[in-house]
């Protein structure tokens, strides 16, 4: 009877850590393995980002508006 008691608290340990570990969720911080999928919409599931220019010597130079180089004068190109 007393192995029989045991088994079943056992058990019921068991069953209540799994419902506990269950119900906390995702809690990685990782945002493709927790959040909901969008639909894919017009864009084809792309976001919509700002267009962004940068100079080929100087990447450190980012616009959101095609242009010259503040540094040495090239023509920005278009991040892909």
């Amino acid at each position: 009877m007393k192995k029989a008691n045991w088994m079943m608290n056992a058990l019921m340990a068991f069953a209540l850590a799994v419902a506990v570990l269950g119900a906390s969720g995702c809690k990685s911080s990782c945002p493709s393995c927790c959040a909901p999928q969008s639909q894919s919409g017009p864009a084809g599931g792309r976001e919509n980002h700002a267009t962004q220019y940068y100079c080929p010597m100087h990447p450190d130079v980012v616009q959101n508006s095609p242009g010259k180089c503040p540094k040495c004068g090239m023509d920005l190109m278009e991040k892909k």
